[in-house]
């Protein structure tokens, strides 16, 4: 099991734990008022008896009706505010990033993939030029992953002449931020393999 897979287990296993905790929670409030309405209803005044429910009693008996419907809500809006359980927002946000990391390898070539974690790792050495290298590197400078270095052109990177990756190009924040998602991506699937 993957430590993605097992750290998401031990979310959704404190997940349950708090949800059993806040339902039996609103429970027990529940029952609280309905009992703080019965004690209204019986006490030593016996012309309350005689009177039916007063609007006290009755606002007991809304609490407790209120509160256990409140179990089953999971979204709750009035005019622009919207209240939503977390963690309905986060299992959305959860498959979100599960569908991203389905995206992100078919976003980019192998090579520019090995690029990018390349410059992050800072081993530039050992290039050799060509076209599509060139081409390469222009893709990624043009989708912003990487930046040229102040004075330095891709365009002056010779056919067949060895060459510092790190001379040229260095990443930019989207590119790191690229960069760091990889080796997650490729970390959890070592693990999952």
């Amino acid at each position: 099991m993957t430590t993605t897979a097992k750290s998401r287990e031990r979310k959704d296993e404190s997940a349950s734990a708090v949800e059993i905790v806040t339902r039996w929670g609103l429970v027990i409030l529940a029952m609280m008022a309905a009992l703080g309405a019965l004690l209204r209803m019986f006490s030593s005044a016996t012309s309350r008896v005689a009177q039916g429910l007063d609007q006290t009693t009755l606002l007991y008996l809304a609490v407790a009706g209120g509160l256990l419907l409140l179990r089953e809500v999971k979204t709750f809006s009035f005019g622009q505010l919207k209240l939503e359980r977390i963690e309905e927002r986060q299992k959305r946000q959860e498959k979100r990033l599960d569908d991203i990391q389905l995206i992100l390898p078919l976003l980019l070539p192998e090579k520019e993939v090995q690029h990018i974690k390349n410059l992050f790792t800072h081993a530039t050495a050992g290039y050799r030029g060509c076209h599509a290298v060139r081409t390469e590197l222009r893709r990624l400078a043009s989708i912003e992953l990487l930046s040229r270095k102040t004075g330095q052109h891709i365009s002056e990177i010779k056919d067949n002449a060895e060459f510092d990756l790190g001379k040229y190009v260095e990443l930019t924040e989207l590119g790191r931020r690229w960069a760091e998602r990889i080796q997650e991506i490729e970390a959890s699937g070592e693990k999952g393999a």
